[in-house]
């Protein structure tokens, strides 16, 4: 669905169609969705604790239902997380866990996100003025 806010167009899209600019992994894999490989660096929010630890980590990949994030430390299941990518913002839950080579592979179901967060302030401020 795109909103236009004055000359603008916004896109705003259920993660389900969301359109990810890396390419896609055509290996074998037992998920139904198929995984768009982004090894970007991340920053990771534990929410729902009285001070917010913000981790340094590196997003591998992102499919429909989910994401895959490497840390330095596990985090528990259940865990309500905020990861800030590139210019997106996702909010989700902690699903898994496991040690990786280096540090730690924490999959998260993600259940909103918001993308190209430049564009949406830069609209917001010209509506603004």
């Amino acid at each position: 669905m795109a909103l236009h806010i004055g000359k603008s167009p916004i896109s705003i899209m259920r993660l389900q169609t969301m359109i990810i600019d890396a390419a896609v992994d055509q290996r074998a894999d037992h998920r139904p969705a198929r995984r768009a490989e982004v090894d970007r660096p991340a920053l990771v929010g534990v929410l729902g604790t009285p001070v917010v630890q913000i981790l340094h980590g590196e997003i591998q990949n992102v499919c429909e239902s989910g994401t895959q994030v490497r840390l330095d430390q596990s985090l528990p299941l259940s865990t309500l997380v905020r990861i800030e990518y590139d210019d997106n913002l996702l909010l989700g839950e902690v699903i898994a866990c496991q040690p990786a080579e280096t540090g730690w592979l924490v999959e998260c179901r993600i259940e909103h996100g918001l993308f190209h967060l430049t564009l949406l302030s830069d609209v917001m401020a010209a509506q603004d003025s």
